[in-house]
């Protein structure tokens, strides 16, 4: 596959590389590095990602090479003979990006670390879900593309953002052995691993904060105390003067509650219109849940949308199912 891969790459002139709405350091990390490396080969490349760009992100993108779609990026996708895919899931979480390929017949390539049900589409792919990183797997095939070392050290930086931060900074049990020798390797190259970290784990706004406040205010439990989950609405986020971005990491939060196994956070988005993420501590998964809801993701670490409902009929559902789930 390999082979198949640089091969496919090698016959491309043009290439968009692109991930999943709501972006995350592992899927852009995956891209950045590679866009490094496309570049080092002399490829006409860019990234197009399908949606806002995340603040924490921005240690891994110091050229500001990561670009978000518009209207007027349609044609130059259009022109490309390449499309590449890290940590996508489904590819109708790429939207735009990957909606113009196809229409297009424009060659896509995945590589990823979710499970994905449709790899017809793809020309060839990379998909391993037992990876600990969509990262993990670039990383892999870098290597074996023979990419010359010492790497350059933002390529380094962006794959060890997405390694630490899809391992839980090294503390969830998909680290391996192996995802130890990746980090010593990229420390080697000159990461510094405290620099990586802070805009990830320890740079809370306060407007997070207060979000967070509330959160902790509005917990609920179920299940014999197992279970923990909010539901934040709209007015959640008016008088906390806050984002729904600024929700990421609560549902971590709430999982590390003494006695919990999973945690959940319903969030409105619009009128009755919502995200659920679901976070497991591993007795239990949580994938399975977030897929009767057309939703997906990770054994542990999964989530999914869902529109045409009310919080209270969603709320009594997902209870029914975790309900079942830790009872049988």
């Amino acid at each position: 596959m390999v082979e198949e891969i640089y091969n496919i790459i090698n016959n491309s002139s043009r290439i968009v590389l692109s991930t999943h709405e709501k972006p995350d350091a592992d899927g852009l990390g995956s891209a950045i590095s590679f866009f490094y490396y496309l570049k080092s080969i002399n490829k006409d490349v860019r990234i197009i990602q399908p949606s806002k760009f995340p603040e924490d992100c921005k240690i891994i993108d110091p050229e500001n090479v990561v670009e978000t779609f518009s209207i007027e990026d349609t044609s130059w996708i259009k022109s490309c003979d390449l499309l590449i895919l890290f940590d996508v899931g489904h590819i109708s979480r790429s939207k735009d990006v990957s909606e113009v390929a196809q229409k297009n017949n424009i060659d896509i390539i995945s590589i990823d670390h979710h499970k994905n049900d449709n790899t017809d589409i793809f020309k060839a792919y990379i998909i391993d879900i037992d990876a600990p990183a969509t990262g993990f797997l670039v990383w892999k095939l870098l290597k074996d593309l023979k990419i010359e070392k010492p790497w350059d050290i933002k390529i380094s930086n962006a794959l060890y953002a997405a390694l630490m931060t899809d391992t839980g900074s090294f503390r969830y049990n998909n680290t391996t052995a192996e995802t130890h020798d990746m980090a010593s390797e990229l420390l080697s190259f000159g990461v510094r691993p405290y620099d990586i970290y802070v805009p990830f784990y320890e740079q809370r706004s306060m407007k997070q904060l207060r979000l967070l406040a509330y959160v902790i205010n509005k917990i609920k439990f179920a299940v014999n105390n197992k279970v923990c989950y909010c539901l934040l609405d709209k007015e959640a986020f008016i008088v906390t003067d806050s984002k729904i971005e600024d929700v990421d990491g609560f549902t971590e939060f709430l999982r590390a509650i003494k006695g919990v196994e999973v945690s959940f956070l319903i969030t409105e988005q619009e009128k009755n219109a919502f995200r659920v993420n679901f976070r497991s501590k591993g007795e239990y998964t949580v994938n399975d849940i977030a897929s009767s809801f057309n939703g997906g993701g990770h054994k542990f670490a999964a989530g999914c949308k869902i529109s045409n409902s009310n919080v209270v009929d969603l709320e009594k559902k997902i209870l029914n199912l975790l309900d079942i789930k830790m009872r049988q």
